[in-house]
């Protein structure tokens, strides 16, 4: 039976990173070749030329050409009548026992349009000169064949017009990326002591590289075996210095003594080794290479991949000898955690700092994991914030969920015993490790509010006065109402935490009665008739009102009134002192007092009454003592707080005046405990 060699062809699948696999089977030919003579390896020659074509349609920065074909020559055995014999048999056997497997070839046509030989070789006592032409569309064509005088080994392959319009595309790289690619290919001939002097130039840009130098900048570290159901695997660690603009290790798995497909970044296998090694004060990169027969028989015919599972599967049908890549390195990274312990323990210690630096400043949620050293441990190096982030909470996640589910348990089942007892105990532990997380990362907010709060003071006593609005927007921001906002989501704990349960209560006035702001939403504010306003600065007046019920008789209400930080922060009239504090907020109570309809902001009738338990708080920016003398005369006393307050028994009303820092002062007080407790 005959199979057309087009057939062959057009079953091989290159992909861009394939770029140079026809040009690495030629190499490798020609190490076979090699390997089949007497030759010592300092004798062993293979030199590769590169012809460039035109410019890609994208350049890159470097602006390299395409490579159009390429000539690789060497002193083998060459095209003797067994091996030209061989040539024209697809799948031929011949050089079986040097992991050739007879379709290199074809992988060439793949890509260029001809594979053409010139080979002097000695068969018989006598020298002959061969010349055949390789194509899709001929096959094999014999050029010449005859006797010569010419009694030096040498073959010459070249491979011409790359006609695969991907590959001519990615095949714009420099002569240096060319040898270290073939340096990669072929370096398990280097770890076994089999390497031929291999040299590359490149025609168009006058550059030659010795292979051989770069390989002597490979250090062969650490040679360690494996054994995965019953299969060896070979690993080879070698290091070369950092230099130039590599960043990553690799590891790369090797078929028929070679490496297939594209190497693994390590870092996908062990985050630890996410960059440079750093081995007495010098950095390296690592290129691993696996070689194992079980490889060998699971590559593809094109040698550009293996028939090998990513990960492990279900055994659903006994299918006990199926090996994953996840347990080939699973193994590796063991093994390069236990040769390079030093540097793992040193990685680790560092990421574990990280890790709590993170936690302290900006992830004060995660704080019990300070101290779980198995948590911390189980977290991988390297991790961008992003992504500790989303690790640290799956972790808390799942831990929460847990332990919600064994106290339900728990409770579900009412086992009593002392086996019972003391789980629950440790669970409620935990548990309570988890509130206090929240806590913190609760407290972490309030913390930050209080700071931009004092930002925004410091901003004042230097001249560059906030708007009301801007104060008022941190406590309770314009324009929304309870039916918008959740209590969690505002930050009324800066005036006062007594009130945390209480509802809020609006009228059913648009917010343009009170406020620069354009709107007609009704919000949870108490409104004031714009008629009362004398002075422009009194239209920055923004009271909020809260009561502990939505609608119906309210047991207690409380207004706060803002006035404007800033030069006139304290005046009701610019020159005028003779004014009591109450003027600016008793008003406000009145139109509750004794308007016959008051309405929240759904439109439910709201009852306050003379007995019913008021409280008015003003924050002013500055409290003047000529002001504060006149409101003394007045009935208003001096709190130890620096505050200011009068009651009026007849209407159960309680005021107090106090300023912006006040305010700061007063609340950060009280969170101090906190703030020490979880941020220390």
């Amino acid at each position: 039976m005959e199979v057309p060699v087009k057939n062959i062809v057009e079953t091989v699948d290159l992909t861009n990173d394939d770029v140079l696999l026809p040009l690495m089977e030629c190499v490798v030919n020609s190490i076979v070749s090699l390997q089949k003579t007497d030759l010592i390896s300092q004798q062993r020659k293979i030199k590769i030329e590169i012809d460039r074509g035109p410019s890609i349609s994208n350049p890159t920065f470097d602006d390299y050409k395409s490579i159009i074909s390429f000539r690789i020559t060497d002193n083998g055995v060459g095209f003797d009548s067994k091996n030209y014999n061989s040539f024209q048999t697809p799948f031929s056997q011949v050089n079986r026992d040097y992991g050739c497997k007879g379709v290199g070839r074809f992988t060439v046509l793949a890509a260029y349009e001809e594979y053409i030989v010139d080979s002097t070789y000695q068969e018989d006592s006598k020298w002959y000169n061969r010349k055949f032409k390789f194509t899709s569309d001929k096959e094999v064509e014999n050029i010449s064949l005859k006797e010569t005088q010419s009694n030096i080994y040498t073959t010459t392959v070249s491979i011409n017009n790359c006609n695969n319009t991907h590959l001519l595309q990615a095949s714009a790289m420099s002569a240096t990326q060319v040898a270290e690619a073939i340096m990669q290919h072929c370096l398990i001939y280097y770890l076994s002591g089999s390497l031929p002097n291999i040299y590359l130039n490149d025609i168009h840009y006058s550059k030659s590289i010795s292979l051989n130098d770069l390989f002597k900048k490979v250090s062969k570290d650490k040679e360690r075996t494996f054994y995965i159901k019953n299969n060896e695997f070979k690993i080879y660690i070698t290091k070369t210095h950092k230099e130039g603009n590599r960043r990553n290790n690799y590891v790369h798995y090797c078929a028929n003594n070679r490496t297939v497909g594209s190497p693994r970044n390590l870092k996908h296998i062990n985050s630890i080794f996410s960059y440079p090694i750093l081995i007495n004060g010098i950095s390296y990169f690592f290129d691993i290479y696996i070689v194992s027969d079980y490889l060998d028989l699971k590559t593809y015919r094109t040698r550009n991949g293996f028939t090998i599972p990513k990960e492990n599967e279900d055994n659903l049908f006994g299918l006990n000898n199926i090996i994953s890549f996840q347990e080939i390195e699973e193994n590796i990274s063991l093994i390069i955690e236990n040769e390079y312990d030093t540097f793992v323990k040193d990685a680790k210690a560092k990421n574990i700092r990280f890790i709590k630096d993170y936690i302290k400043v900006k992830a004060p949620r995660y704080n019990s994991f300070l101290k779980n050293e198995s948590i911390l441990q189980s977290i991988p190096p390297n991790l961008s914030e992003d992504k500790l982030e989303e690790f640290l909470y799956k972790i808390s996640y799942e831990a929460r969920k847990e332990i919600d589910k064994n106290i339900q348990s728990f409770i579900d089942n009412k086992t009593i015993n002392e086996k019972a007892i003391s789980e629950i105990i440790n669970d409620i532990r935990d548990k309570t490790a988890y509130d206090v997380d929240s806590l913190a990362d609760y407290m972490t907010r309030r913390k930050a509010i209080l700071q931009l709060f004092d930002k925004f003071l410091d901003a004042d006593e230097k001249g560059t006065y906030k708007l009301e609005e801007d104060i008022h927007n941190i406590i309770f921001p314009l324009g929304l109402t309870n039916g918008d906002l959740e209590y969690e989501n505002h930050n009324l704990w800066l005036l006062d935490e007594r009130f945390i349960s209480y509802k809020f209560i609006a009228s059913d006035k648009p917010i343009t009665s009170y406020s620069q702001i354009k709107s007609s939403k009704e919000i949870d504010l108490l409104l004031i008739d714009n008629s009362i306003y004398t002075e422009p600065e009194q239209m920055f007046d923004n009271p909020i009102s809260f009561g502990d019920k939505n609608s119906g008789d309210v047991n207690s209400l409380v207004i706060f009134e803002f006035k404007r930080p800033g030069d006139i922060a304290y005046q009701k009239r610019k020159t005028d002192f003779t004014w009591e504090f109450s003027d600016l907020i008793e008003p406000y109570f009145d139109k509750f007092l004794y308007e016959s309809v008051k309405k929240n902001w759904k439109g439910n009738q709201v009852n306050v009454k003379e007995t019913t338990p008021k409280f008015g708080f003003i924050i002013v920016d500055n409290i003047p003592e000529q002001l504060v003398r006149y409101n003394r005369n007045k009935g208003w006393k001096a709190t130890p707080f620096g505050t200011y307050f009068k009651m009026t028994p007849e209407t159960n009303l309680h005021i107090e005046v106090m300023t912006f820092r006040k305010l700061l002062e007063f609340s950060t007080s009280r969170h101090a405990p906190f703030f020490d407790k979880l941020f220390k």
